[in-house]
């Protein structure tokens, strides 16, 4: 029960500093692209976790389904901000960044 509690709370911070991120609100506000798109495999790799680990029963499903609806918002934003954000110069870092990602999302389903 305890590692369920802590695998939510760090679903939802990563999620929610993705969509700060997207939507360059100030305290997170984007520095470059990089950035904008490892938080969003943080937030995706997180909800696949916690979807595969500890799956919410019942009613309790719908948080989840919120949670990844705010995914899709947080994607919105990179999408509108994407242009005025910079290139931060590390693009292989990011690539695999995404990759490993991408793999652990594809073992988790």
């Amino acid at each position: 029960m305890i590692i369920a509690g802590v695998l939510w709370l760090v679903a939802v911070v990563c999620v929610a500093v993705f969509v700060a991120r997207a939507w360059s609100l100030r305290p997170l506000k984007v520095t470059g692209r990089g950035k904008l798109v490892r938080s969003g495999v943080d937030a995706v790799v997180a909800l696949a976790l916690v979807r595969a680990l500890t799956p919410p029963p019942g009613p309790v499903v719908w948080l989840w389904v919120t949670a990844a609806v705010a995914v899709g918002v947080g994607v919105a934003g990179v999408i509108v901000h994407w242009r005025t954000a910079p290139p931060d110069g590390r693009r292989w870092p990011t690539v695999v960044y995404v990759l490993v990602g991408l793999a652990l999302v594809v073992v988790l389903a």
